[in-house]
């Protein structure tokens, strides 16, 4: 038989009550983080991976930690590789968040949840984490209907994506980031963020993004690098239009902020004693 019509648990007046409730209470209990989308640039289509990624934008919203004993997770792990550090969490964001804030951004790939593979950073801690896993409705449709997500994440590894989000997040990039230090000759200023284009056998391409620029030691520093450079190649910015030459490049980072790196070290002994030129491309002695 029919369920009893004088007791309706999908009342419109008691649902927004309710969601009234759930949304102050995330905005007393919670944390102002930022929720960056994740732009797909290109596509592994055989195996359904992005090869390059960006983020250029980043939504203030208020979340929840459920976490409220510290990070999940199987702890920092020391490998032959370094530490390996497993940070899981969970976030809690209010449906009516999610649709005034963050729905209508064009680089979701569904625009009435949360995606796996989209960032949260974490101001407090200044952590970025990935969702990995949108929880089914949990509590599961309470008076008949959904008022929060549940996002699992876990502490996210850079691996070369591209950030232009103008916020704190950004930072990721340029400590972790593949950089490339040259000096330069000629005359003129570079602009911090602008884009940097070159002719290499007789096509222009646009081959990095200025980091730094040193006008005492015309020491630049490029990042999302395209093309091999050499010495002599002209840089062009975009914006200042400076066209200056290179003299000398550094192509290897040098991850000054971790004292335990090698990889400089390794780059210079290794030049030093083998030879990866066309003519030895096997680096005999």
């Amino acid at each position: 038989m029919p369920t009893n019509v004088f007791f309706n648990h999908a009342v419109a007046t008691e649902q927004h009550l309710y969601e009234d409730l759930v949304v102050e209470a995330l905005r007393m209990y919670g944390h102002d983080v930022l929720y960056l989308p994740r732009e797909i640039v290109e596509e592994e289509t055989i195996l359904g991976e992005d090869i390059q990624a960006r983020f250029g934008d980043a939504y203030s919203v208020e979340m929840y930690l459920e976490n409220t004993e510290g990070y999940d997770g199987q702890d920092d792990l020391v490998t032959k590789f370094g530490v390996d550090i497993n940070d899981d969490a969970t976030f809690i964001m209010s449906l009516r968040t999610w649709e005034r804030f963050i729905s209508l951004d064009s680089n979701l790939v569904v625009s009435n949840r949360p995606n796996e593979g989209d960032l949260i950073y974490f101001p407090m801690t200044g952590h970025l984490f990935e969702i990995r896993f949108v929880t089914d409705p949990d509590p599961f449709y309470q008076l008949g209907k959904i008022f929060v997500f549940k996002m699992r994440v876990s502490l996210f590894e850079y691996s070369g994506e591209d950030f232009d989000t103008g916020s704190a997040a950004d930072l990721v990039e340029a400590d972790q980031g593949y950089s490339i230090e040259m000096t330069m000759g000629g005359s003129g200023d570079y602009t911090v963020g602008e884009d940097l284009k070159a002719t290499i056998a007789g096509t222009e391409y646009t081959v990095g993004e200025v980091i730094t620029w040193q006008a005492s030691t015309n020491k630049l520093t490029i990042k999302n690098n395209t093309q091999t450079l050499s010495v002599n190649d002209v840089l062009t910015g975009t914006v200042s239009t400076t066209a200056r030459p290179i003299n000398s490049i550094v192509d290897v980072m040098t991850f000054e902020s971790l004292s335990s790196a090698q990889n400089k070290e390794f780059e210079d002994n290794d030049n030093d004693y083998l030879d990866f030129s066309e003519t030895n491309p096997f680096g005999e002695p």
